[in-house]
């Protein structure tokens, strides 16, 4: 998330430091020289960083160990960092030391501060070294300091920041700083800072959640909401504990809290009103609970068709009934199935079911229900390749029937949409929910193969459950079967099971738009122990 800014850097060296000490019987001389003058530009798009108006070279002859409340009162050496674009600026003061310097950073004492400011002083040496050695062959670099430059919205008013800088040897220095020599390059290096998403979605609909999330992610250090760069583009939660939990007002039998999570803002939704009528083009926030309700059939035997082993059609889906007519639904207890072969048996939803004020919160939408036009293969099934069959007119049963397979002969319709209140998350939903410095790799890769190590794509995704095999709700398109629908198995793959056979459940739903979630100035706000609340839920 961020934009291609990101990766663009710019590196000036602004000047050489030569100290040489020579030793006769004492400390002799130290000199210190400027060798480049004038303004240092490099500019690379919008990434335009100067350091100029440089003053006071720093001359010491005849040096000596110097006591920090004299080397403190040094003439120093000043200059100014200026940020010259229109986006915020990070930007590294560093010291490179030189292949022919000889005298160690231990013996250097650094005083850098802003203009108006008080500092420290410290042993060169005690600084954080560089990451990387910018000036080839240098022996060593140090961060003197980091800063950060706000956008420059005036040109004949750039932002800018004055600086001073003193050097002296150190007062405890002892005789391995004798006759030695000291050369050093003042290296400022400096990077954009990437606009923050919530600044473009804010400033044109400052009410939409989407405001609302993109705020609080800002402040996290590290982001936890991306775009999934779909036709659609929708507003995904990504990483392995991203702040995403909410408070709908579920309960359980003790008035707890039951917890959902937000999978993201989706748009180019349809939502299908009280009286049948259809709203287009709507973004609406997309929830998941928590917690499994527990494992069940997808579909069961009982139905007696595909020689008794059930359909992968989501409207004529047992578990369908169960959360949206039958017991989860009414909060009540009723009939469930509950794995392979299994007979009908009795489940209770009195304390985990939805309340008719709850339900209240939800919108009917419609569900795609679709799937790939192709055979099932294992290697083809990434997040992208998934979202767009979803989203086809293709089913679970055309490629089974049109090859005369085994396991097709039921009379059920097929459908490619469905509309209701409560689905499952999509195989692309738990593709897309990856993060991390590999997320770009795991988006290109096979969800079969996430059960690897390498890159780890399960553990930066957090609707992976290491405990439980998931249950989605798109049928898989198999050439002898029309009652395989894919599911998240507890290694971390995406792969097809037989709809008969006990899986766990999470509920999916979105929130009708007139549903608000309150803001919060809290930093761990959306967390576990923090999360998002309902307006109107206490």
């Amino acid at each position: 998330m961020g934009g291609g800014l990101l990766n663009k850097k710019i590196v000036i060296i602004l000047l050489i430091l030569t100290i040489t000490i020579t030793i006769g019987g004492s400390y002799a001389f130290w000199q210190i020289t400027k060798s480049q003058t004038g303004d240092n530009v490099i500019t690379s798009g919008c990434v335009d960083l100067t350091i100029d108006n440089q003053t006071n070279n720093i001359q010491l002859n005849n040096a000596y160990p110097t006591e920090d409340s004299e080397g403190q009162n040094l003439d120093p050496f000043t200059f100014t960092v200026t940020n010259h674009c229109n986006v915020k600026m990070d930007y590294e003061i560093g010291l490179e030391m030189l292949s022919d310097t000889n005298l160690e950073s231990k013996y250097v004492k650094v005083l850098i501060n802003e203009q108006g400011t008080s500092s420290s002083s410290k042993l060169l040496n005690s600084f954080p070294e560089e990451e990387a050695i910018i000036i080839e062959n240098a022996k060593e670099g140090r961060i003197l300091l980091k800063g950060k430059l706000e956008a420059t919205t005036e040109e004949e008013n750039p932002s800018k920041k004055d600086y001073e800088l003193r050097l002296w040897l150190d007062y405890d220095a002892d005789k391995g700083a004798m006759s030695k020599t000291f050369r050093s390059k003042i290296v400022l290096s400096g990077a954009v800072t990437p606009p923050k998403l919530s600044d473009d979605i804010c400033n044109g609909n400052p009410d939409s959640v989407d405001c609302l999330l993109l705020k609080n992610d800002d402040k996290n250090e590290e982001a936890q909401l991306a775009y999934d760069d779909t036709e659609e583009n929708n507003l995904r939660y990504i990483g392995n504990s991203p702040y995403n939990y909410i408070d709908i007002g579920d309960r359980d039998s003790e008035d707890k809290p039951i917890l959902w999570r937000i999978i993201g803002v989706m748009n180019n939704m349809t939502i299908v009103n009280d009286d049948e009528s259809e709203s287009t083009g709507q973004s609406l926030v997309k929830i998941i609970r928590a917690d499994s309700i527990g494992s069940y059939s997808w579909d069961s035997s009982a139905s007696g068709v595909n020689s008794g082993i059930g359909v992968n059609e989501w409207s004529q889906a047992d578990i369908m009934t169960t959360l949206n007519r039958g017991a989860y639904w009414s909060k009540t207890s009723g009939q469930c199935y509950s794995g392979l072969n299994d007979s009908q048996q009795a489940c209770d939803f009195s304390s985990t079911g939805l309340t008719k004020e709850v339900r209240n919160k939800l919108a009917k939408i419609r569900w795609n229900t679709g799937t790939s036009g192709e055979v099932y293969d294992n290697s083809k099934i990434t997040a992208s390749y998934m979202y767009q069959g979803e989203r086809s007119t293709h089913n679970g049963k055309e490629q089974c029937e049109s090859k005369g397979g085994s396991y097709c002969n039921d009379k059920v319709d097929r459908t490619t949409t469905w509309d209701g209140f409560i689905g499952l998350m999509y195989p692309s939903d738990y593709g897309y929910a990856v993060g991390g410095d590999e997320r770009v790799s795991c988006l290109a890769k096979t969800m079969y193969n996430w059960d690897g190590s390498t890159p780890d794509c399960k553990g930066n995704d957090w609707l992976y459950d290491s405990s439980n095999n998931q249950w989605t709700i798109t049928p898989a398109p198999l050439l002898s079967d029309a009652n395989a629908v894919f599911h998240v198995h507890s290694g971390g793959r995406v792969n097809n099971f037989y709809v008969d056979t006990a899986r766990a459940v999470r509920p999916t739903a979105y929130l009708k738009s007139s549903v608000k979630i309150k803001e919060s100035s809290a930093s761990d706000y959306g967390s576990q122990g923090n999360p998002f609340v309902i307006d109107g839920v206490n």
